[in-house]
């Protein structure tokens, strides 16, 4: 397509791209806000780590997906984040992977509905984690939000379970049963000395245990909720990419670290490239695999409802970058811009869904030209759709204009 010269540059450019591609509603399904599962009460801990004189909560919300991946059987494992937003009002909220089994409302039918099946609850019985974490003195030694902030997991070939943090930012590695395997393993700076240089967030233990005054970030070089908010894993499953959301302070705005690692050594190996964000205000969402070189990133405003304008789906290629090492990407679906000829979304106006969530965190690749998303509903915020409607998590299944290059093993 001609490029348009105007005074916006590459987002008029973009924006002219979105709006010529189609990408078709093709199956729907819902989660309710209001959906718990067995456990403790929760939310009872305010932003400042105090306790509020009740919990808002009887057990635990199943809530905020940030990350999906392939179950067996037809079903999916979707793995919130930390709970409720940060560090200090997540004490109560145990890190969990939920296995859903989704119903979607299709042309040729189906009711739209989300059922839960199970958990894994994520612990530490073996005391692998070599700092305080909020259930230290427990047999079980459950895992918390205000542990870790759990943003993107891959399976790796061993069956394990590889976890990006941003607390740290750290990879996690779990056993099936939830079981952590191994210490966290912190991120090298590859930017000074990565023997011995890291990438810390306000959030790092390090960071907080050196400070002049609890809670004051000292030594971070990573904003806070800016780790591994995107992770994928390759075709063989030998090299895992981790994305952080923001910008390492030795780098530009807006541009994101790739981070390579190897799951069988259990090493980072380097920076696999660049991810150039289209502002330095928006954010990623997630990364998922198409073949060995190409990969699809979710980007995002910071709207919702109808102040949200970008949501949208970009394939990356590892392979073609420029002399900076960004990584060429290439704009896939316009996620507030899709046809529903078949008015599956009761959200559906004038045949055209949006999908104007705050986070957008949730991307597979189900087949050629077939995707599915989903958003992170930060329960139990409101506006995506009304401001006095707690956000659901709604799944979507998108009919892609332009079919992608998928490796054998890919999607379902």
């Amino acid at each position: 397509m001609k490029k348009i010269l105007t005074a916006f540059g590459i987002l008029a450019t973009a924006t002219v791209l979105a709006q010529s591609l189609k990408t078709e509603l093709v199956g729907f399904s819902v989660l309710p806000a209001d959906t718990f599962a067995t456990g403790p009460a929760s939310g009872q801990f305010n932003g400042n780590g105090s306790k509020a004189a009740a919990p808002r909560f009887a057990s635990q919300p199943v809530q905020g997906f940030s990350a999906i991946q392939f179950g067996n059987n037809g079903s999916y494992w979707v793995m919130p984040d930390n709970g409720f937003g940060s560090k200090y009002n997540s004490i109560d909220y145990l890190l969990r992977l939920y296995n859903i089994s989704l119903n979607p409302k299709t042309a040729s039918g189906g009711d739209g509905t989300v059922k839960v099946n199970r958990f894994i609850q994520l612990r530490d019985p073996d005391k692998k984690i070599p700092f305080f974490i909020i259930n230290e003195k427990t047999g079980t030694r459950h895992l918390t939000g205000a542990d870790f902030d759990i943003e993107s997991f891959v399976v790796a070939k061993d069956g394990t379970i590889w976890i990006g943090d941003e607390f740290g930012p750290y990879m996690l590695n779990i056993d099936s049963t939830g079981k952590v395997l191994s210490a966290p393993i912190p991120t090298p700076d590859f930017s000074k000395d990565p023997s011995k240089d890291l990438v810390r967030s306000p959030n790092n233990p390090g960071v907080l245990s050196a400070s002049p005054n609890p809670g004051v970030a000292t030594g971070a070089n990573l904003n806070a909720s800016k780790g591994y908010e995107g992770m994928a894993i390759n075709p063989s499953k030998t090299k895992i990419y981790a994305m952080l959301e923001g910008n390492v302070s030795t780098d530009a705005p807006g541009m994101l670290r790739i981070h390579e690692f190897d799951p069988s050594s259990k090493k980072f190996v380097g920076i696999a490239g660049f991810y150039k964000l289209e502002d330095a205000a928006y954010a990623i969402g997630d990364m998922t695999v198409i073949n060995d070189n190409e990969y699809l990133v979710i980007e995002r405003d910071n709207g919702v409802g109808a102040a949200a304008k970008v949501k949208r789906l970009y394939k990356i290629d590892l392979s073609k970058k420029d002399a900076a090492g960004v990584v060429q990407k290439e704009l896939v679906a316009d996620l507030m811009n899709i046809t529903d000829s078949n008015n599956l979304s009761p959200s559906t106006k004038d045949g055209i869904f949006t999908f104007p969530f705050f986070t957008v965190e949730d991307v597979l690749v189900l087949n050629s030209t077939t995707v599915l998303v989903a958003n992170d509903n930060n329960y139990d915020a409101k506006g995506g759709r009304g401001a006095d409607v707690k956000d659901p998590n709604e799944f979507i299944w998108l009919k892609l204009e332009k079919p992608l290059n998928i490796a054998a093993g890919v999607g379902r």
